[in-house]
């Protein structure tokens, strides 16, 4: 099949490729543009992460001509008998290309259940297919689509495939990451959920994320803070300055991401001479291409009338089981591993398992830190 300009010029394609990430849906742009650019009725991008349970992404250039409770029920089939897929099965290693044609006899593909009930329906006749991969686990299929009456695919269309796999790798590489970090960040609003101190999260840009009902009802009445322009500030001016001398030091520590964990306090007096104990700590990054817009840094606040037992305190900041709780309440306290291992009926090497989980948990590499963590928190929070 002719391709309208030669291969080299692909630029617009490429430009699409990378913008994909960040649309809803996904590489919608760029599908229909190769769909067009290859003389092809469509182009699909199917996506699946590499652990079983997870259904498929159906990404298609142009709207599907059928109804969208018949697309529903198609994508559920899909879901269920995606294994019978000849051509998938082909595509089997990164860079693999074949047609349709080139990986099953029409008259067995005619007579299987995936041509019935999924191929047919679509009318997808002649395909041309291309895996395609990334490191933390995404992988997939692109291809373009003709019906019967439609010119085969060729070599010159393979190689159109070939030239972009590059970039299709990059950019699904950025929508792991993307993909990635909302995930994080919805674990930590659940867990922001459950606390009853007032906590918000910051990105790495130093903008409010997220803040849980406690915190939002404090920037709401606007005596302690506020937000303006989406940053987190404090009413009073000196204090203000101090609190955006701790974030900045917090953002410039989730920035090096071997490097410790940043937990810094300060207090400060309320309108109504109540002191306030806020809390600023640094969250490690997931991996060295985090954006700005990821979760960097928490702030919490507690006032004097929100004292509560030093164990519960630790549970709500650091999102610990009550016997990690326990254990980390120990260390804090002065009992080494053997000590607190007799203290809990456990085993050494259970504690000292418990004890890699709360380190993980609480974003600090060594015990010492894990207790200078928590004797700040405490001392300020509780």
């Amino acid at each position: 099949m002719p391709v309208e300009r030669p291969l080299l010029e692909i630029d617009d394609l490429v430009s699409l490729i990378y913008s994909g990430p960040m649309e809803t849906p996904p590489w919608q742009r760029f599908l229909s543009a190769l769909a067009d650019r290859m003389g092809a009725r469509n182009a699909a991008l199917v996506l699946r992460l590499s652990r079983q349970g997870i259904p498929p992404l159906v990404l298609w250039g142009k709207p599907p001509p059928l109804s969208a409770p018949e697309v529903r029920r198609i994508h559920a089939r899909h879901a269920e008998i995606g294994h019978l897929d000849p051509l998938r099965n082909a595509l089997d290693r990164p860079g693999a290309i074949f047609t349709l044609d080139e990986v099953v006899d029409r008259v067995a593909l005619s007579s299987s259940q995936f041509y019935r009930e999924v191929l047919g329906p679509w009318g997808l006749e002649k395909q041309l297919g291309m895996y395609i991969a990334e490191p933390g686990g995404w992988e997939g299929n692109i291809g373009v689509i003709n019906g019967a009456d439609d010119p085969d695919f060729d070599e010159d269309d393979k190689a159109m495939l070939r030239a972009l796999r590059p970039h299709l790798e990059q950019a699904l590489a950025i929508f792991a990451r993307i993909t990635r970090n909302e995930t994080e960040l919805q674990a930590l609003i659940d867990t922001l959920d459950r606390l009853t101190i007032s906590t918000l999260i910051l990105s790495g840009s130093g903008k409010i994320l997220r803040a849980n009902s406690a915190a939002q009802r404090m920037l709401g009445a606007g005596e302690v803070a506020a937000s303006s322009g989406g940053r987190l500030e404090l009413v009073s001016r000196a204090p203000n300055k101090q609190l955006q001398q701790l974030i900045d030091k917090a953002l410039a520590t989730t920035a090096h991401r071997d490097g410790p964990a940043f937990v810094e306090a300060m207090r400060l007096e309320s309108p109504r001479s109540q002191h306030i104990g806020v809390l600023v700590r640094s969250l490690r990054r997931a991996s060295i291409q985090t954006h700005d817009s990821a979760p960097a840094v928490v702030v919490y606040f507690a006032g004097a009338g929100q004292v509560q037992p030093v164990e519960r305190l630790v549970t709500q900041l650091f999102d610990l089981t009550p016997s990690e709780a326990h254990l980390a309440t120990l260390l804090a306290t002065g009992s080494c591993l053997g000590e607190a291992a007799e203290r809990l009926r456990l085993t050494e090497n259970t504690v000292r398992t418990y004890c890699k989980t709360i380190l993980n948990k609480v974003g600090v590499r060594r015990q010492t830190e894990l207790v200078r963590v928590i004797l700040r928190s405490v001392a300020v929070l509780g």
